[in-house]
């Protein structure tokens, strides 16, 4: 019988082989950032990154600067990278962190809330690959009735795909960047212009 896709990322995000034993439960252990990043499965620079965006906070400092992190902190990563592979920017995923620290009535309303927008975007974004990969393969069937399979010996520009990218007259229409904490290039998609024939 197929694994959920939660089960599969509890398996995935589960404190790796040799990380350290920690209690969770327990606030008498602080751990350093080395420790906590291999009890949650990540790397050090991960969490320093996480801690510039506000989303992990250490409780204390040594005075030697090092970093002390509450035994819990494991926990809180680990739920940030669960978000992350469900898609959440890490704005999103910090106001889900804002919800599930609440303590209020109704935060699961406002989560579901957040879900609901992200099944949105993930929609539109379904949208337009498929309206990219369109436009794609429409440019590779052009290419294979005009050059061939293998190319042949077709001028440079009379190659549609090459044609198509050089056309003034083509929208170009950005992807949106399916950010997950970082900005990804956009790709464009080619649409014909008011100019251009079958």
């Amino acid at each position: 019988m197929p694994r959920s896709h939660a089960s599969l990322l509890r398996t995935q995000l589960k404190p790796p082989p040799g990380a350290p034993a920690v209690d969770a439960g327990s606030d008498s252990q602080a751990l350093r950032i080395g420790d906590l990043a291999a009890l949650a499965g990540v790397s050090a620079d991960t969490l320093r990154y996480y801690e510039r965006r506000g989303l992990l906070q250490p409780a204390s400092r040594r005075a030697s600067g090092y970093r002390e992190f509450p035994p819990e902190a494991a926990r809180l990563v680990r739920f940030i990278k669960h978000a992350q592979a469900l898609g959440f920017s890490l704005a999103e995923v910090e106001e889900l962190i804002r919800l599930r620290a609440s303590g209020q009535p109704g935060p699961g309303l406002e989560a579901r809330h957040v879900a609901v927008a992200k099944i949105r975007d993930i929609d539109e974004r379904v949208r337009q690959l498929g309206a990219l990969r369109t436009a794609l393969a429409g440019l590779v069937a052009q290419c294979d009735q005009t050059c061939g399979a293998d190319g042949g010996s077709v001028q440079l520009m009379d190659c549609p795909i090459l044609a198509a990218l050089d056309d003034d007259t083509r929208d170009i229409e950005p992807l949106p960047s399916a950010a997950r904490g970082g900005s990804q290039t956009a790709r464009p998609t080619l649409s014909r212009g008011p100019h251009d024939h079958e």
